[in-house]
């Protein structure tokens, strides 16, 4: 009899040992691979379920921006996804760790890594060269183009139609027209 009670008993604490785990952190992987200054990164993070229901991790990003805080439950189980940018070229740990959010216990298992390079982007001049600025059958007025800021005017004979795609502006300058002078461009 004694034999009995003593499975049952262990039978009961497997039962109630294997209904406490909780859901466990998964992989965490970023794209693309290798990144770009100021583009979009995309962060998948993963939670594997077990026998709980519910649990709450952090992501952090490795650049020294806010923590990000997650819930994983029954009604949403992942995968997670993040989006962030970088500012500066590098490498960067990202991590997904367990965290109390929400009065969810923090998700089990270690924390989770993923290195990302995160590359410079090809730097461009927000100045346009003096040969490109001015639409179809405009023309540059001259010593008007100022390499230095972007600035420049164009001109058509008076009364011309002014152009369906307009000229854009580099910096702070701004956009000017006068159909009935013939003039366009961009001016501080």
């Amino acid at each position: 009899m004694q034999l009995k009670s003593l499975a049952a008993t262990l039978a009961i604490g497997v039962t109630l040992m294997s209904g406490a785990q909780a859901q466990v952190l998964g992989a965490i992987s970023a794209s693309p691979q290798p990144a770009k200054t100021g583009e979009p990164v995309t962060i998948t993070a993963n939670v594997d379920v077990i026998n709980a229901n519910y649990c709450g991790f952090v992501v952090s990003f490795g650049d020294g921006s806010a923590d990000v805080d997650g819930v994983s439950d029954t009604q949403k189980s992942g995968p997670f996804t993040f989006q962030h940018t970088y500012a500066k070229p590098g490498g960067y740990t990202i991590t997904l760790g367990g965290r109390n959010v929400q009065n969810h216990p923090n998700c089990g298992g270690g924390e989770k890594a993923f290195l990302l390079k995160v590359e410079g982007t090809a730097k461009t001049s927000a100045k346009p060269a003096a040969a490109t600025v001015c639409p179809d059958k405009w023309k540059l007025v001259p010593k008007s183009f100022n390499a230095k800021t972007g600035a420049f005017a164009c001109s058509a004979k008076p009364g011309s139609a002014l152009p369906d795609a307009k000229p854009a502006c580099a910096g702070d300058l701004t956009y000017f027209e006068n159909g009935k002078k013939g003039q366009l461009g961009c001016r501080p």
